[in-house]
C-alpha cells in the first residue's frame, strides 16, 4: 500500500458536537478504525445512535486500486477508493454505473482531525449530505 494511507491510519473517536446531518440522527457516539492489510484498507465502523442502537459495518478497498463489484449488497453493486488528494481519500458507492453514495474522509494540516463528508444521491429525491468529525484517538 502506498504511503499516502499511512495518515488515514488510526482509531478515530467522534466529536458529536461537531455532526452536521441533513439525513436521518447524529449518531451519538461513534469510533471508526481503518488499517492496512497487506495493500488493503480496512474501515470497522461502530455508531452508536441517539437513541442507543448499536451498529457495527466494514468495507476494505484498494486505494487507487480498481473498482470492486459487490455482490452481497442490495443497495449497491460496486465500490471504489481512490485518493482526490494527499489528504482526501473518497471512496464511491455505485449502482448500475450511478454514484449513489461518497464519502470524502478529509485530515486536517496537523493529522488529528478527520472530517468525513457522506453525500447520498436518492434517485428521482435529492442529495442529502452529513458531516462527521472525528478525533485521533490518543
Amino acid at each position: 500500500m502506498s504511503d499516502k494511507i499511512e495518515p488515514f491510519l488510526g482509531t478515530w473517536i467522534l466529536d458529536a458536537s461537531e455532526n452536521d446531518f441533513e439525513q436521518g440522527e447524529a449518531p451519538k457516539s461513534a469510533t471508526l478504525k481503518i488499517e492496512d492489510n497487506f495493500g488493503m484498507a480496512i474501515f470497522s465502523m461502530n455508531t452508536v445512535s441517539a437513541d442507543g442502537e448499536v451498529t457495527n459495518d466494514n468495507f476494505e478497498a484498494m486505494p487507487d486500486g480498481p473498482e470492486v463489484k459487490l455482490g452481497k449488497s442490495g443497495l449497491v453493486d460496486a465500490m471504489r477508493l481512490v485518493f482526490e488528494t494527499d489528504q482526501k481519500l473518497v471512496s464511491e458507492a455505485r449502482r448500475g454505473g450511478l454514484t449513489i453514495m461518497k464519502a470524502t474522509r478529509e485530515l486536517s494540516d496537523d493529522g488529528c482531525t478527520l472530517t468525513v463528508t457522506q453525500t447520498v444521491h436518492l434517485v428521482d429525491v435529492d442529495s442529502f449530505t452529513n458531516v462527521s468529525v472525528y478525533r485521533r484517538a490518543q
